[in-house]
């Protein structure tokens, strides 16, 4: 034991209670190796939750829509459940946004925005949020989604999201289930450096398919980000493998020691060829921005929320508004990043 109380744990250090800081004998040795075992204990519980969730994603994805009203079955005109759309661009620890899909149009969408801080080694975060969005013609509720992210070796942490929805069309049809999830591993590619550098191979998981389209798919970002005085900046630019490349950025200010304000811009380019909407004169492009704010009621608990909209086109299936809060947990480890979540 060191003179200030702090035990030295493979790999780690734990720090024993104030009030046995000085303790030296046979017994304080014996408590130090109790915190490094309750310590080893929680990372392990930790990567065995993350395990657990990612069955349950992979289980769940698969989960049939529910449709009501009249009689009416199939997907709806949307893909569900997708944490949600471009219209809702915020910083994340992985935000996939995505675009509705019909069976006319083969058009896709698809957005991600994250910072490039990497987790530490036996780092847990879990997060629970609810979004509300709404275009013209269709109504959707996630709640709740949920989330952890763990960092399980240096430079490298992965994580799930699994969220439920309910979805409504302008004709009151209604379709609810688990929506799509996604399984990622993100790794440091530069770390202390003036510009640190991410990338977070990603599998996603649709809880719909249709001819053509696959249920898994990959999403392959890289992620950058910088400081000037209180500000942070950051972005990321990808593809997803059903057809989409994207960019986007945002920019953090720290207005307090426990309020931080942001602002978002996000662009994606549907790649598919679709003869239908070119003839129509439907841009494959489309830009979304939002703004949000972060409080920490401490370093382990944070609250966030946004608010967001799709700024071009504009049309029926165009994101009008998206609200999106909840509460992201440092439940294990120490909190030395705070993942911004959706």
């Amino acid at each position: 034991m060191s003179p200030d109380g702090v035990v030295n744990c493979p790999g780690r250090q734990a720090q024993l209670p104030s009030s046995n800081s000085q303790l030296s004998t046979p017994e304080g040795w014996e408590l130090g190796f109790d915190v490094c075992r309750w310590q080893a204990m929680l990372v392990a519980s930790s990567r065995v939750v993350v395990i657990g969730v990612t069955a349950v994603v992979f289980v769940m994805g698969g989960t049939p829509l529910r449709a009501q009203g009249n009689g009416r079955v199939g997907p709806p005109a949307t893909a569900p459940g997708q944490a949600k759309k471009a219209a809702t661009a915020r910083p994340s620890t992985s935000t996939p946004l995505t675009e509705p899909l019909t069976a006319t149009r083969s058009q896709t969408f698809g957005t991600w925005l994250d910072t490039a801080d990497v987790s530490a080694p036996g780092e847990t975060w879990m997060w629970i949020s609810s979004a509300y969005w709404r275009s013209q013609s269709l109504r959707e509720i996630d709640a709740p989604t949920m989330g952890l992210s763990v960092g399980v070796a240096p430079r490298t942490q992965v994580g799930v999201s699994l969220p439920y929805y309910s979805l409504t069309d302008q004709f009151g049809f209604t379709w609810h289930g688990f929506g799509a999830s996604y399984v990622t591993a993100k790794f440091a590619v530069t770390q202390n450096r003036r510009v640190n550098l991410s990338t977070s191979p990603t599998l996603e998981i649709l809880s719909w398919s249709a001819p053509g389209r696959r249920r898994v798919n990959v999403v392959l970002p890289i992620s950058a980000q910088t400081y000037a005085g209180r500000a942070r900046f950051y972005g990321s630019t990808g593809y997803f493998s059903r057809g989409s490349a994207f960019g986007s950025g945002a920019v953090e200010w720290s207005a307090g020691n426990s309020v931080t304000l942001t602002a978002t811009v996000a662009h994606s380019y549907s790649v598919v060829s679709d003869p239908v909407s070119d003839a129509l004169g439907i841009t494959r492009h489309r830009t979304d921005a939002s703004s949000g704010v972060y409080l920490s009621l401490r370093p382990t608990v944070v609250l966030f929320a946004s608010v967001g909209r799709t700024f071009a086109p504009v049309n029926a299936t165009s994101g009008r508004l998206a609200i999106s809060g909840g509460v992201t947990m440092n439940v294990a480890g120490g909190a030395t990043n705070t993942p911004r979540t959706p």
